[in-house]
């Protein structure tokens, strides 16, 4: 795999991980307390273990994709979180 790809990798799954995070603050109710720290909880720990994932993997091919993949997620995060901030806005 081209160490290239890993930054797209990395872009789709920083992406995700804000859509997730939006999608659970979204969904957040005062009066649901066990479920709301439920949803936190299990959706913090599957954006860990994903992301965990794809860098580990990445930095078993090389340090370079590695790093693809990390500055991936961030862009992806950060552009996700613009985005959705810009559309809040609008």
């Amino acid at each position: 795999m081209n160490s290239w790809l890993w930054l797209l990798v990395g872009l789709s799954l920083g992406a995700l991980n804000a859509a997730s995070i939006a999608r659970t603050v979204g969904k957040l109710r005062p009066e649901a307390n066990v479920r709301a720290l439920s949803a936190v909880a299990s959706g913090f720990m599957l954006r860990l273990i994903l992301s965990v994932l794809v860098l580990a993997v990445a930095l078993r091919q090389s340090a370079a994709a590695g790093l693809l993949a990390f500055a991936g997620i961030w862009f992806g995060r950060w552009t996700a979180l613009f985005w959705t901030n810009a559309k809040v806005a609008a």
